[in-house]
């Protein structure tokens, strides 16, 4: 048999790559962990993968199938199923339940063929029912099947589907069922590919022109230096410190709206940990300024860690800012 590169693959290693990039998407996909999606999410990306390593297994290697032919055909039809499955739970986990695949639409009929043919044949062989429940043998909505032995090869095999109508003779090629899922399948993962790419960018484009390095580097009256100061009552002491601690709390809440709440982030972890040091510095020193009670030396320490830290956080935000460009 041919092999088939798979599309659904190459695809399903982009959309991984892009979701470990993304600026928010991969945190608000573990915001709902509780909800099962991020499970989801990554058992569907996995299952994917692992079901084109078996659809691989198969064209590449025949001996299996020659040691044991219905083993193999029931689970490369099975691997299929499970393929198409956990694309349809991809989705859902990316963009929510309302997105998830309807295999009864014509946008998805020759994929709703590869699961009706796995339903017939190997997924509900004894008895096929079109209305799960409520079928009617009489109304020809239940069937049964049975394979070809004498049929079955590497190349493909026929079996009998008998209703009430009658009996009708189907034949199956897997190359032709392995192609149209590689191509319909594939196609579906480049349109959520998309999607998420589409997002990305609106996303990005709501902090148009909004450099979050301009808000510590804009011009002022006031300077760090300045609040050591409150040693000698400086005037401009404290309303420096406070000049800087409102552009800090300014560029924390910039910082969440691009990438979600600190304590869930994903994308930024070291920018996330010069905030944690900040948020301490800031209250130590808010402290000292509530209380007026401070060892002289302590208090300097502070604002040096100060002065440090918002250096830090400086180049930081000049590559976030990067990233932000359209």
């Amino acid at each position: 048999m041919e092999n088939l590169k798979s599309q659904v693959s190459d695809i399903n290693t982009k959309i991984r790559d892009f979701v470990n990039d993304s600026t928010i998407k991969k945190t608000n996909i573990f915001a709902k962990k509780h909800d099962g999606d991020w499970n989801q999410f990554c058992a569907a990306l996995d299952t994917i993968g692992d079901t084109c390593l078996a659809v691989e297994g198969f064209q590449r290697d025949q001996s299996d199938f020659v040691k044991n032919p219905y083993l193999t055909t029931y689970g490369i039809l099975q691997a299929l199923f499970i393929q198409q499955d956990s694309v349809n739970y991809l989705k859902t986990a990316l963009f929510g339940k309302d997105k998830k695949i309807d295999w009864s639409s014509n946008k998805y009929s020759e994929l709703a063929k590869i699961r009706q043919l796995r339903n017939e044949t190997i997924g509900h062989p004894v008895k096929t029912e079109k209305k799960r429940g409520k079928s009617k043998y009489m109304d020809g909505e239940v069937s049964s099947c049975m394979i070809d032995r004498s049929s079955l090869s590497k190349e493909g095999f026929s079996y009998m589907l008998w209703m009430s109508s009658g009996t009708e003779t189907k034949h199956v090629k897997f190359s032709d069922v392995l192609n149209a899922q590689n191509q319909n399948l594939s196609a579906e993962l480049e349109a959520i590919l998309k999607e998420l790419q589409k997002e990305e960018k609106e996303h990005k484009v709501k902090f148009k022109g909004e450099k979050l390095a301009d808000i510590l580097n804009a011009r002022s009256l006031y300077e760090i230096n300045l609040i050591y100061g409150v040693h000698w009552d400086d005037h401009l002491a404290w309303p420096s410190f406070d000049h800087y601690h409102e552009r800090y709390k300014k560029i924390r809440a910039g910082l969440e709206s691009r990438y979600g709440k600190f304590g869930t982030i994903l994308r930024i972890p070291g920018t996330e940990e010069v905030v944690k040091k900040l948020d301490y510095v800031f209250s130590k020193i808010e402290g000292f300024k509530i209380s007026r009670k401070f060892d002289d030396y302590e208090f300097e320490v502070y604002v040096d860690a100060l002065d440090a830290g918002l250096k830090e956080l400086k180049t930081h935000l000049e590559e976030i800012d990067k990233e932000f460009e359209i």
